[in-house]
């Protein structure tokens, strides 16, 4: 199915295989400090920008909670992989992430009075209970926005066999385009799912879909579409 903001057919990628152990589902950061409105860095940034979340908080609550779900409720029904990933660090003082990040974080978390937001010990770095990993899912953590950049994803994938991913999350311009991005160069035949994504703006998630499709791998408009490619063909054409 054609995504109907597409401006034309024209893009230069392959198709993608979305059966069997071989596909997985990725899902990105959806912690509670990355993607609840009264957690973590959503929390502060309120306190810094009243209102400029809005958009944001109200598509994840209204749009990628629910899609996510459905998407794992496909998986799981057909015993097909589930894999997170969280963003984040097991050291109060981050020093494992990047300086830039580090300072990033640390720059907000003064001004806004918000401690420890990345930091795994705050309760706010689980992953939000409707969507939370089954004891069975492999769930990777990763200290850059992109995780083939800092964590053991790409090996952990190769090793059970993964090649093909269905990825959602937050946000769309940073870890979800990052981390799909770099799969894709590595070889993994992606597909993002609208509806499970969510960016700070609706036309910076666009721009991310649009560059997506053009360069790198296929777009689905939600968990619905993307059942029936698996009960049908089985690739995203």
């Amino acid at each position: 199915m054609r995504h109907p903001f597409f401006d034309g057919e024209l893009n230069f990628t392959a198709s993608v295989p979305v059966t069997g152990p071989q596909t997985a589902l990725l899902v990105i950061d959806m912690q509670y400090h990355d993607a609840s409105p009264d957690q973590g860095m959503n929390l502060a940034v309120e306190r810094l920008a009243p209102g400029s979340l809005d958009y944001f908080n109200k598509r994840v609550e209204a749009s990628v909670i629910p899609e996510i779900a459905a998407l794992l409720a496909v998986f799981r029904s057909r015993a097909m992989p589930v894999v997170y990933l969280t963003v984040g660090s097991h050291d109060r003082q981050l020093r494992d992430m990047p300086s830039r990040i580090r300072a990033f974080v640390r720059d907000m978390e003064e001004r806004s009075g918000v401690a420890d937001v990345f930091w795994s010990g705050n309760p706010a770095f689980a992953i939000r209970s409707e969507i939370a990993p089954l004891p069975s899912e492999l769930v990777i953590n990763k200290t850059t926005w992109g995780a083939f950049t800092s964590s053991p994803i790409d090996a952990l994938l190769r090793d059970r066999g993964i090649r093909n991913l269905v990825i959602a999350g937050v946000s769309s311009s940073a870890c979800v385009e990052t981390t799909a991005r770099q799969a894709g160069d590595l070889g993994y035949a992606c597909a993002l799912v609208d509806a499970a994504m969510a960016d700070y703006d609706e036309e910076s998630h666009m721009a991310v879909l649009r560059a997506f499709h053009f360069n790198y791998g296929r777009v689905v408009l939600d968990a619905a579409e993307l059942e029936s490619v698996i009960d049908g063909d089985g690739v995203i054409a």
